[in-house]
């Protein structure tokens, strides 16, 4: 089999037909028949499976529904690298819609590729009235890989290395790099005690084994978040730092240079202290040294996982 679209869910009965009727429309506009549509329900508490049996009924294409009962967005990826099928592995997430060109555009880059990449592409907002977060609408292509971009140099980061470098709703790899890499950290993800950064651990690693990451604006996904508050804004930040406070004490002793951007950080946070005033994201209340000390929360989180694991 050529390809695997995976949708990982949870609860979300009510959201996720037009992602699948999307990644329908985006398969037959690629004329390929050779895919299958995986759909990996993380314990719903609600009819998803049921909503997702039904739509597969009349289905072009094969769909297969698989069970996860443990939460955790990185334990229903794992569970979908467990049982896929295909060669190129597309991922989305529930709340996507795909780009009715978003499949031709992945084989496209695909079928050019010398070398195995980890692609993402641009992430637009589905809905103008929710909040412009969670979304990468940058228009330069740009690639990242150990040999041209070391961690020591700072531009590896203005150039979005890291926090935003390519978003888990909308991205693209061959079956070998999972064979070179692994499965997810399943201490991260949505679900867990670290809420994010499964897949920014997963670039992460991709990037130490010397494997090229992507960024291509023409592969293109609309993300229906639904935030529409500040008040959503700074929970979903708190736990995105929360997320990489625990990912930079996973990395801080082997590969330190991945944790330059918290130096900086608390830098930024002094600067505040000494001005009083907040530069990073103020309209919602959310300043550097809160980043900070969220960072702080989530390396100690991760700490206890970790010893949790081991007993």
């Amino acid at each position: 089999m050529k390809l695997s679209i995976i949708v990982c869910t949870r609860n979300r009965a009510h959201a996720i037909i037009p992602c699948l009727d999307s990644v329908a429309q985006s398969l037959a506009h690629a004329a390929l028949a050779d895919a299958e549509i995986v759909v990996v329900d993380n314990g719903s508490q609600d009819n998803t499976s049921a909503v997702v049996r039904e739509w597969a009924t009349s289905s072009a294409f094969s769909v297969r529904l698989l069970h996860e009962p443990r939460k955790g967005l990185a334990v229903a990826r794992n569970c979908a690298l467990r049982a896929v099928q295909g060669e190129l592995l597309v991922w989305t997430d529930d709340d996507c819609r795909l780009s009715k060109e978003h499949i031709a555009d992945a084989l496209r880059h695909d079928a050019a590729d010398s070398e195995p990449v980890l692609r993402g592409g641009r992430v637009e907002l589905g809905d103008l009235t929710d909040l412009p977060i969670t979304i990468k609408a940058s228009e330069i292509l740009t690639r990242w890989n150990r040999r041209t971009h070391h961690a020591r140099n700072a531009n590896l980061f203005d150039s979005s290395f890291g926090c935003g470098m390519i978003i888990g709703c909308n991205m693209t790899m061959r079956r070998s790099i999972v064979e070179q890499i692994g499965l997810f950290d399943e201490r991260f993800g949505a679900g867990t005690n670290l809420p994010g950064a499964e897949d920014l651990d997963y670039f992460f690693r991709v990037y130490l084994a010397g494997i090229t990451i992507e960024y291509v604006p023409n592969m293109v996904v609309f993300h229906h978040h639904g935030r529409k508050l500040d008040s959503d804004a700074y929970k979903l930040m708190k736990n995105y730092m929360i997320s990489l406070g625990g990912l930079y004490a996973k990395y801080l002793f082997k590969h330190s240079n991945l944790c330059r951007p918290f130096y900086w950080d608390l830098r930024n946070a002094l600067k505040e202290t000494i001005s009083g005033k907040s530069i990073y994201m103020p309209e919602i209340g959310f300043s550097f040294k809160t980043r900070v000390t969220f960072c702080i929360h989530g390396a100690i989180k991760y700490y206890l996982e970790s010893i949790k694991k081991l007993m």
